[in-house]
């Protein structure tokens, strides 16, 4: 079972590659915005370029900032709550949420990296579609 995990993560992230991810945009977040955030969070920032990256944001090594990380459906964003946690995103043994956005698969999002898809432009999160209250 344990050899079969990674291929299965590795199977569930490549799948956001795929033209058939029209369900929405996905993120994960340490943040709780409530169930139906909109009207009260600001958007999430997509890419931006090094003079124009607030304070607090992880920028890349040529300083720009690479956009939100995004995900095409909930199983996806779920399943990288590890990479999450090894990246700062989300904190050990604190609440997580998945949110779905106000942006739209694929023309909203772009490849970053392989199996990594970040934000074009801003984004609202509408509905909080789970919550995890211990970090598991």
């Amino acid at each position: 079972m344990k050899l079969l995990l990674p291929v299965i993560l590795a199977t569930l992230l490549a799948g956001c590659q795929r033209d058939d991810c029209t369900d929405g945009v996905f993120v994960l977040s340490g943040s709780d915005w409530g169930d139906t955030p909109a009207a009260t969070t600001a958007a999430l920032p997509g890419k931006l370029l090094p003079g124009q990256v607030p304070p607090g944001l992880q920028r890349a090594s040529d300083g720009h900032y690479p956009g939100t990380k995004a995900y095409c459906s909930v199983i996806a964003a779920r399943s990288d709550y590890s990479d999450a946690l090894k990246g700062g995103r989300l904190q050990p043994g604190q609440p997580w949420h998945v949110y779905r956005l106000d942006a739209g698969w694929p023309q909203d999002v772009y490849p970053y990296r392989e199996a990594d898809w970040r934000l074009k432009a801003p984004a609202r999160p509408i509905k909080k579609e789970e919550s995890h209250g211990s970090g598991n």
